[in-house]
């Protein structure tokens, strides 16, 4: 498939690395030259360099055959033109990076379709959501819903001197409408474990099941629980704004929330907007304000500075002071191991979070949702079984699904079944399926019905997950 991506800043590279390791035929256009070449030195993709909202440069990149147009661009009109552009080349799905709520919350004079964007997309909004629930959800590390949250994924550090420790899987004491579905060990490497497989000190567990089973297993890995009542959010920008509206919007949210932010400006602007959280000035490294501030009574920090080195700098100071958990935002992938690494809680990738939602878009048959894990080493996919699928009325243990690939549920007509080796596999059933990148090719073999359509186009907005 052919895919354009206008823009080659941060969205747009980690979109383009991604696709194009799905073997998927990527080019980029990016009007800076410097971006366009490293971009060409560090990917396996064709590379432009011009205005991704002219006619000549689209053509030049294939519009004629292009199947997906995808603009990430810093500009909102530039990306809508383009789209505007594509669709009159009969480009099956758009995709734009918008900002302006404006554009897309219905106070448009103009429709999606006279706009020519099939999916807006803002990775800042996505990112502040995600940040909103980890915050709602403590003690546990990523939290996500399936089947119209009929199911939930949710994911724990196991701590040390629990009764899991060194426990083969099958003596685990889990609920028997759940499965350990992935284990993460120390040196981030990922594995769909086997029933002798050990639970180790360290190890992040993913635990997926009926959404009611799962309100309360923590203690099997986590000594104790976390409360939160303090909370600090650094940076003022659109993720830490749109964090602190949305935890204010929260009519449950009995939080006192305090948003530091150094810029005199945005300090005066956000205060404006927001009725219950304390707007600071000061500077989110300075080890003097912090004490002033008394950040060492925070039970959460958010670090959403928009700068790497200031969010790893400030968590870390945070954690000296004795702060009980630190979510992070990453704008440099290279940097996540590093955050894990120095013992930071949870890493925000506003990147990764946009790319996921762009991808299911690119599969065969019907993915009704994608989520990347762990800087994208492991998806998450839910999808529906076509007529024609290969594992049609299989047992799943005679099915040949390939190690690596492990289905985690099954919804079918509303019932929701944790699947063994002995369940069968019928059209229609929406499937969990936890896999790496490099087994989409035996996930549209197995479960697609084999032809190279897209998915049906649906106009929508990529905001909330």
């Amino acid at each position: 498939m052919r895919i354009i991506i206008i823009g080659g800043g941060g969205v747009g590279f980690a979109l383009a690395r991604l696709l194009s390791g799905e073997n998927q035929d990527v080019v980029v256009i990016e009007k800076n030259p410097e971006l366009a070449r490293n971009i060409n030195e560090e990917l396996d993709v064709m590379v432009n360099c011009g205005n991704g909202a002219s006619v000549i440069a689209l053509e030049k990149a294939g519009i004629k055959k292009a199947e997906m147009l995808i603009a990430v661009t810093e500009v909102d009109e530039v990306n809508m033109v383009a789209c505007m552009l594509a669709k009159k080349f009969n480009v099956h799905i758009t995709v734009a990076r918008v900002r302006n709520p404006e554009y897309y919350e219905g106070s448009s004079i103009l429709t999606n379709e006279q706009l020519g964007v099939d999916i807006f997309i803002n990775p800042e909004r996505v990112a502040a959501y995600e940040i909103a629930k980890i915050i709602r959800t403590p003690n546990v590390g990523e939290i996500e819903y399936f089947a119209k949250g009929q199911i939930k994924m949710v994911s724990f550090i196991v701590d040390e001197g629990t009764k899991m420790i060194d426990q083969p899987l099958h003596k685990l004491p889990l609920p028997k409408e759940s499965i350990l579905a992935a284990i993460e060990r120390k040196n981030g490497d990922i594995i769909v474990p086997g029933g002798n497989d050990l639970i180790l000190s360290g190890d992040k567990v993913f635990i997926l099941g009926k959404k009611w089973v799962l309100n309360d297993i923590s203690w099997l890995f986590q000594k104790k629980e976390t409360s939160v009542i303090q909370i600090v959010i650094l940076g003022g920008g659109r993720i830490g704004y749109q964090v602190a509206a949305m935890l204010e919007s929260n009519k449950k949210n009995s939080c006192n929330v305090k948003l530091i932010e150094k810029d005199v400006e945005c300090c005066e602007e956000i205060a404006s907007q927001l009725n219950k959280t304390l707007v600071l000035r000061g500077d989110a490294t300075n080890l003097a304000f912090l004490e002033q501030e008394e950040i060492q009574d925070a039970d959460i920090l958010v670090a959403v500075t928009g700068d790497d080195r200031t969010n790893i700098l400030a968590s870390v100071l945070a954690m000296q002071f004795g702060v009980q958990k630190t979510i992070c935002e990453a704008i440099n992938q290279e940097y996540i191991p590093l955050f894990h690494t120095i013992g930071i809680d949870h890493t925000i990738s506003p990147r990764l979070l946009t790319a996921a939602q762009i991808l299911k878009l690119t599969r065969k048959g019907e993915v009704l949702s994608m989520s990347l894990i762990e800087d994208g080493k492991m998806e998450i996919v839910e999808l529906t079984v076509s007529s024609a699928a290969k594992v049609l009325h299989k047992k799943i243990r005679h099915a040949g699904i390939p190690k690596g690939i492990l289905i985690g549920a099954i919804l079918r007509k509303g019932n929701i079944i944790m699947p063994r080796g002995d369940d069968t596999i019928l059209a229609g059933d929406n499937l969990i399926v936890f896999t790496s990148p490099q087994m989409n090719n035996h996930l549209d073999r197995l479960f697609a019905d084999g032809n190279n359509s897209l998915p049906a186009k649906k106009s929508s907005s990529l905001f909330m997950r």
